[in-house]
């Protein structure tokens, strides 16, 4: 970039970062986003930007040259918190306990914000219309898929562009991938039954927490030895809730966690192996035990015609400083893949650490920040692929 003659996106970053410390200063949780959305919707207004909110409940949708003739391209950013607090040392730390951005998507939805303000200063350089979908509900893996339900690919836009800081890559770095990009993720509930009794007289209970100390045992196996060590999964215990009294010992027991996997061959595999070790395990103390499975997420998959096109554009770009086309999957969870099952979709990495001033802290780390200049390259980057609407579109042809 050239400082005399800055790009139109460029002298939006300021804005982009106060929009961004404003959202990271009043988090909201999954659900609950009314202020978040109202202050996008408030931007979106004063720059006369068309837009459409309580779409699948607190999320935005907005258009640039929406009347134009042509197929959309559509970009989403989302904007939910965590419960968590902040406890970092800063002006624009959450000022809501128990709240926090600790998964940068504060810096998503001003990044997005920015795009649209540079959008529609700029309509006569965009060569097809552009949709832009602010999401609620990332973090529960229900906002996607109230959005869809509310409409929202009704009109399917031609393609889908996502992102997300990472705070493992340094700033000024972007990762694509080629294949599986991120996990199918599923969140799962045991409830473990068993009978109480004094705790001094242990031969007349059924020790619940005795059964779910073996299920977890069991699960840590599974994870270890009936996964195929090449095609990566995981099962994590996120909570273990039993018991009333330290000398009355429990009848009930309730496990929650979570299963990730990148195939669907492995998918099965851990879905059988849990159910049966449940469903046996238990009865082997004279318990029972169930449990349920829910979806948050399908595995995310970038279309390889997009990969294709974002390699060119990303490798030429001068504000990264380092791109890798083919990085390597994760097992997180991320319900952009309810829009990537739809329509073609493309998902990156934007880096937002950097070592030099400590800002190193991992998502959903109480700590977390970003380096403030990944919004800067990534509102960049999303305005360039913004202008290849018509390249995007007939590479899909």
């Amino acid at each position: 970039m050239n400082a005399s003659n800055p790009s139109p996106e460029s002298k939006i970053f300021p804005f982009v970062r106060e929009w961004r410390r404003h959202l990271h200063r009043y988090p909201e949780l999954s659900g609950h986003e009314q202020e978040s959305a109202r202050f996008i919707s408030q931007v979106l207004s004063h720059h006369e930007i068309e837009h459409q909110t309580d779409f699948g409940g607190h999320g935005i949708v907005a258009w640039i040259n929406r009347q134009a003739p042509g197929s959309e391209i559509a970009f989403r950013a989302d904007f939910d918190a965590l419960p968590l607090d902040d406890h970092k040392k800063t002006t624009y730390a959450s000022a809501i306990p128990g709240v926090m951005h600790a998964c940068a998507h504060d810096g998503h939805a001003a990044v997005l914000m920015g795009l649209a303000v540079a959008l529609a200063e700029n309509q006569q350089q965009l060569s097809s219309p552009v949709r832009l979908i602010f999401q609620p509900a990332e973090e529960n893996g229900q906002g996607a898929l109230a959005m869809l339900k509310d409409g929202l690919f009704n009109e399917p836009p031609a393609a889908i562009f996502g992102f997300h800081f990472f705070p493992h890559m340094e700033v000024g770095s972007v990762r694509l991938h080629r294949q599986v990009f991120m996990a199918a993720t599923e969140h799962f509930v045991i409830t473990v039954k068993g009978r109480s009794a004094h705790a001094c007289t242990p031969e007349k209970a059924i020790d619940a927490i005795q059964v779910a100390a073996h299920l977890i045992l069991a699960f840590n196996h599974l994870a270890t030895k009936n996964i195929d060590p090449v095609d990566p999964a995981l099962i994590s215990i996120g909570t273990i809730n039993g018991g009333t009294a330290s000398n009355i010992i429990a009848d009930q027991v309730v496990l929650t966690g979570t299963i990730r996997s990148l195939s669907r061959a492995q998918h099965q595999r851990l879905h059988l192996a849990l159910e049966r070790i449940v469903n046996g395990l238990p009865k082997a103390f004279g318990a029972e035990a169930k449990i349920s499975i829910s979806e948050v997420a399908p595995a995310l998959v970038n279309d390889p015609r997009l990969c294709e096109l974002l390699t060119d554009i990303l490798s030429q770009s001068q504000v990264i400083t380092h791109f890798e086309d083919n990085g390597q999957p994760l097992l997180g969870g991320e319900d952009f893949a309810r829009f990537a099952e739809q329509v073609p979709g493309c998902y990156l990495f934007f880096g937002c650490g950097n070592h030099e001033r400590g800002i190193i802290h991992p998502l959903h780390s109480s700590l977390f920040d970003i380096d403030e200049k990944a919004l800067d390259i990534a509102l960049t980057t999303m305005f360039s692929i913004a202008l290849q609407g018509r390249e995007i579109i007939d590479a899909l042809k």
